[in-house]
């Protein structure tokens, strides 16, 4: 009898070792699954050659990626994202401006709007020659060039006489400090725009002497 109910414990014991272990084991598979599931940081899929990030991963409002102007510079990081979108930290040039003398000599005029970002009204627009200062409510926007197709490559230039990729590199200063320096697109303003809270700017179009 003593003998029976040994034998009945050993296999009771045995059975509740193998239903944890079993338990242990799947959810050890389940977490496996999880962590195959999760998705990879820009900076680990930019060493994997994908350069641009998903629509999912982009600012509300930023472009979609098939629609950046022509050399754009690819996207690699998260922190890239946000710098491009909204002007943060670009308070110098850190590549050469060479714009083709001809190209200054043909696009005189360039009309900006500087625009309410709650209303969307344009609350000044002014026509301005290359490197004439726009003022308003503190904000200086003075106008380095205008250029009617702006790549960016090794620096800033205009691969064309033509308005294919219309934009203008400004330098913006409020209250005497520079708050933005870089490009401003025609066909794309939400792109690169100065980083304040109440204001951004727009090109609304460039004209020719």
């Amino acid at each position: 009898m003593r003998k029976g109910l040994a034998f009945l414990t050993a296999l009771i014991a045995t059975s509740t070792v193998l239903v944890s272990c079993g338990k242990e084991e799947t959810a050890q598979k389940t977490e496996t699954k999880v962590e195959n599931k999760a998705p990879k940081p820009l900076s680990e899929l930019a060493q994997e050659g994908k350069s641009h990030p998903s629509a999912e991963t982009l600012p509300e409002g930023h472009p979609p990626i098939d629609m950046m102007p022509p050399n754009h510079p690819p996207l690699n990081a998260e922190h890239d994202v946000a710098a491009i979108h909204s002007g943060k930290n670009l308070t110098k040039f850190t590549k050469p401006i060479n714009i083709p003398e001809e190209v200054q000599k043909t696009w005189k005029y360039a009309t900006v709007d500087i625009v309410d970002r709650t209303t969307g009204k344009v609350v000044k627009e002014e026509k301005v020659v290359k490197g004439a200062t726009i003022k308003f409510n503190g904000l200086e926007i003075k106008v380095l060039y205008i250029v009617p197709h702006l790549v960016l490559d090794e620096g800033y230039t205009s691969a064309s006489n033509e308005p294919n990729n219309p934009a203008i590199l400004v330098e913006v200063k409020e209250n005497g400090n520079v708050i933005y320096a870089g490009p401003i697109y025609q066909k794309f303003p939400a792109m690169y725009n100065i980083n304040h809270p109440k204001y951004i700017l727009r090109l609304k179009e460039i004209q020719k002497g």
